[in-house]
């Protein structure tokens, strides 16, 4: 019989790493964090269908849902809140659910704008009708994946909140959702920054919807970058993602992403100097190794990236765009 793997993992005296499975290898399983001190927190909590697994390894700590008095989550991405209502409801009405005010909507209501508004998003960025129709099947799919949740508290940039024992500082880090926030630790100088700083690979800053506009009004990227700036002036000894392993070269993996992000923006302006091009038709051009079972998502996150950083390009002056049919075309200035 093979022994089972070991996911929980003592990272200071009475905090544990615990690793829950999540589908896909990109970004992997998902690290949740006790604090077992008062109040007794639990940082992020997986998906519904991984509320198993994180109950049996409570278990083995003896603990269960009922010891938890406080959740906070870093975002209002599913593999983040996805567990809360079922943990809320064995730990009864008085456990506290923090989050940051603006990903509210995410985590109450499991979409952050009408269904029509990513129908015409992924319309203007030329994708196409099937890739419409199966991008939206996706978005169910994910739905399904956790359960609503209220939140009783609200985050904001520079709040203190105390996890099991030890004062946290509440960092805003927007970019990849509007309401990422990060979890600083001064006295242990460490930094908790959910999907903001992964060390195996780059994270998503997400194009952020508006409900009565279809063109995003913030631009995901440029907010990414200054939030990775704070972290970086912050200058924690280790930091501790959602996914993948503690990260102890904060510093240089702030510097690799930012590398990252100019040597993305040089390959779409080649492609642009071969001709005007939409978003999806730069995105399989810069990604052509996307296919497979998992193309739908993979399509939703190559036209975020895509079109993030056209709006800084266009910002900058070195694109434009103009609509033909129905979709934004873009070309060099």
């Amino acid at each position: 019989m093979t022994s089972q793997r070991k996911r929980t993992f003592e990272i200071l005296p009475g905090v544990y790493r615990i690793i829950l499975p999540l589908p896909g290898e990109k970004p992997g399983p998902m690290n949740v964090y006790l604090f077992t001190g008062k109040p007794v927190t639990i940082l992020d909590t997986g998906t519904l269908k991984s509320v198993p697994v994180l109950k049996r390894e409570l278990a083995g700590l003896g603990m269960t849902f009922a010891d938890i008095e406080q959740i906070v989550l870093t975002h209002g991405h599913i593999d983040h809140y996805g567990g809360a209502a079922s943990i809320v409801r064995e730990a009864g009405p008085g456990i506290t659910v923090a989050a940051h005010t603006e990903d509210l909507t995410l985590i109450e209501h499991g979409i952050e704008v009408p269904k029509r508004q990513f129908a015409r998003y992924y319309r203007l960025m030329g994708a196409p009708f099937i890739f419409q129709v199966s991008l939206m099947a996706v978005q169910w799919i994910f739905m399904s994946m956790a359960e609503k949740c209220d939140v009783t508290r609200h985050l904001a940039d520079g709040d203190t909140i105390d996890l099991g024992g030890h004062r946290a500082t509440v960092i805003s880090t927007p970019g990849h959702t509007r309401g990422s926030v990060s979890l600083y630790l001064k006295k242990e100088s460490m930094v908790f920054p959910g999907d903001h700083i992964l060390g195996h690979i780059t994270p998503n800053a997400f194009v952020m919807l508006e409900t009565d506009f279809v063109l995003p009004r913030r631009m995901s990227q440029i907010e990414f970058y200054e939030s990775l700036g704070k972290i970086e002036k912050l200058g924690p000894r280790i930091a501790y993602p959602a996914h993948g392993q503690p990260i102890e070269d904060v510093r240089g993996v702030i510097g690799m992403f930012r590398d990252q992000f100019r040597q993305r923006q040089g390959y779409i302006l080649s492609i642009l100097a071969g001709g005007e091009h939409t978003v999806y038709e730069i995105g399989r051009a810069l990604f052509p190794d996307i296919r497979g079972k998992r193309l739908p998502l993979e399509i939703f996150l190559m036209v975020s990236e895509v079109y993030t950083h056209l709006q800084v390009l266009e910002k900058e002056g070195r694109v434009a765009s103009r609509m033909r049919g129905s979709a934004l075309r873009y070309r060099l200035s």
